[in-house]
């Protein structure tokens, strides 16, 4: 069970207290909607289900989608990011982005007013806005496989943010299985040998965000593949996520 919420849930009895605990639930369009295109739903239990739906909804009432160049924010929009945020964060007691309110959509590649260059995607805690080409979005939920998904990346980059600045107890346990992670790391033969893996795509090591980015995308994308090859940094993004659902 992934947090001490969902046991919550699990072990009341009542369909009134049921509900004043997870009282959004999906619409038969939205569901069929997530369903269709978010592969980590199928992997949840029904009770699973009803609180990452909860939790999606109350992902988009807490944070405003804008759409940039003419685009027009549509529900489905909405879903896949908030689904991918949840599906980051379904271990964690804090699933909102407490540093980022806007969530900017564009058509595709798009030119940064902070860099002055082309992005597909970028996370500013200073202007609290979250930026996607929705082009590049959708190319990264329809190829499941390939390590390079968007919303994952920059979504995680977000929750760092958000969680660098956080004083919760979920937020303090994230940051310290990520310390220990890093410096496992810091020994000249582990990242020697993490390298000639050739499993990480060089970006990640860019610095410690793309990093962690990098590997949630793994995470996410490639879990068997990953477990294998690294099988000591899986178990600590799965501590990190505290993510104890099936194939997981």
């Amino acid at each position: 069970m992934p947090t001490n919420l969902l046991k919550g849930y699990l072990y009341r009895k009542t369909n009134i207290y049921r509900f004043v605990l997870f009282p959004n639930t999906f619409t038969e369009e939205q569901r069929l909607i997530v369903t269709n295109e978010v592969s980590f739903y199928h992997k949840l239990s029904s009770n699973e289900q009803r609180l990452f739906e909860h939790r999606v909804l109350r992902f988009i009432q807490y944070h405003t989608f804008v759409g940039r160049e003419e685009l027009i924010i549509t529900e489905r929009m909405k879903l896949l990011i908030a689904s991918t945020a949840i599906m980051i964060t379904f271990g964690l007691n804090r699933y909102l982005l407490s540093r980022f309110e806007t969530i900017l959509v564009y058509p595709s590649h798009y030119l940064s007013n902070v860099t002055k260059q082309f992005h597909k995607g970028e996370a500013n805690p200073k202007y609290k806005t979250l930026v996607f080409s929705w082009k590049d979005f959708q190319e990264g939920i329809k190829i499941e496989d390939d390590n390079l998904n968007l919303g994952i990346h920059e979504l995680t980059h977000a929750l760092h943010f958000s969680f660098l600045t956080e004083k919760s107890y979920c937020a303090k346990q994230f940051l310290k299985n990520y310390q220990i992670l890093l410096f496992s790391l810091t020994d000249k033969v582990a990242q020697k040998r993490l390298i000639q893996m050739n499993y990480l795509r060089e970006y990640a090591f860019e610095n410690q965000y793309e990093f962690l980015s990098v590997l949630i995308e793994h995470f996410f994308e490639t879990p068997e593949e990953f477990r294998e090859k690294l099988p000591e940094i899986y178990d600590r993004v799965k501590r990190m996520l505290n993510m104890y659902i099936a194939d997981f």
